[in-house]
This record gives C-alpha cells, structure tokens and sequence, in this order.
C-alpha cells in the first residue's frame, strides 16, 4: 500500500515519458502501415468490380473508375503547396 502513495522521481517520470513516446512512435509507424494495406486491398476490390462490371450499374462503375484514377494520381507538388495555403 505504502508503494502506491510514494511520489516518482524527475528521472522515472521522464523515463516513463520516453517509454510512452517510443510506444506512440511505433503505433503510428503500425496505423501508417495498416491504412497503406487497406487502401491496397480497396484498389484491389476496385479492379475486382472493373472485372465484373456487368454486374453493377453504369453510375457505380462511373464511380469506380474515378475513384481508382484519384487514388493512382500523383497530385503536382505545386497543386499540394496550394492546398496546404
């Protein structure tokens, strides 16, 4: 019981503080990672209606389309310096 009440030092808070930032580092590299593969998977359900277009509306396929042309375009670096004004 007494070890709870006890206050931590300077040195074991900013190891702690340390310990929690390199934990956040590495979940954010693991959530980048995640959001590659599913944008990966969602490109490859896209080709995967284009393959069988007869099955779906002449809008959804429309949509399909644009959707993969935007997601495969690189945007011009002097289009993303504009945006981010």
């Amino acid at each position: 019981m007494e070890a709870k009440n006890e206050k931590m030092s300077y040195e074991q808070l900013e190891n702690i503080a340390h310990q929690l930032s390199e934990q956040n580092r590495n979940m954010y590299a693991k959530l980048q990672e995640l959001q590659s593969n599913m944008m990966l998977k969602r490109l490859d359900f896209l080709f995967r209606v284009l393959e069988n277009e007869k099955m779906f509306p002449d809008e959804y396929i429309d949509s399909v389309v644009d959707e993969i042309r935007e997601s495969l375009t690189i945007p011009d670096k002097e289009d993303n310096e504009s945006e981010t004004e």
